[in-house]
């Protein structure tokens, strides 16, 4: 419904207050971790040391495997703009923002995964982490630009984590499969 209401959502008006009142459907965004089971934390604007913030944290400490999310907002050039000097649109500052954030992320946890901190908020040995950054929506997303996504979270990882980019429309047919 949320979806079919509006073409353009904002990050904290729509999309968090949408999923913060909705408990188990953001733990069922947790399906894109592979092997993750049921989830036994689920947190939202989760800090990680300190100076940055997940939009999510879906995991399961038993199987020490955490989806961290970054949701972003909807609007046509979430993902891609057009520039006048290329006929290829160009990825847009706010995926670019987001994707940051997710390298950030990575960066704080690699740093303190040798903490108590860390044992303590996400188990100890191995963990694993999938990242996601969700924003835009299909509509005006050119076949091209779908394959660039498409490639960019087929082989871009980030210290060695799963980073899934999509958009609210793809989340949405992920969730009703």
């Amino acid at each position: 419904k949320l979806l079919d209401s509006k073409t353009r959502l904002e990050e904290r008006e729509d999309i968090q207050s949408f999923f913060r009142s909705r408990k188990q459907l953001s733990a069922f965004i947790g399906t894109y971790a592979p092997d993750i089971g049921p989830a036994n934390v689920i947190a939202f604007e989760f800090p990680f040391g300190g100076d940055f913030t997940a939009d999510l944290v879906v995991g399961n400490k038993e199987t020490n495997t955490f989806c961290v999310v970054e949701f972003e907002d909807a609007r046509p050039s979430s993902i891609f703009r057009t520039t006048r000097r290329r006929s290829t649109t160009e990825w847009s500052p706010r995926f670019e923002h987001g994707f940051s954030q997710l390298v950030d992320w990575c960066c704080t946890l690699d740093d303190f995964k040798k903490t108590d901190r860390f044992a303590r908020d996400f188990g100890h040995g191995h963990v694993r982490f999938i990242a996601l950054l969700i924003l835009g929506r299909n509509a005006g997303v050119s076949a091209e630009d779908r394959n660039r996504l498409r490639w960019r979270t087929e082989k871009v990882r980030i210290d060695s984590h799963t980073v899934e980019c999509l958009t609210f429309d793809d989340l949405y047919e992920h969730l009703n499969r």
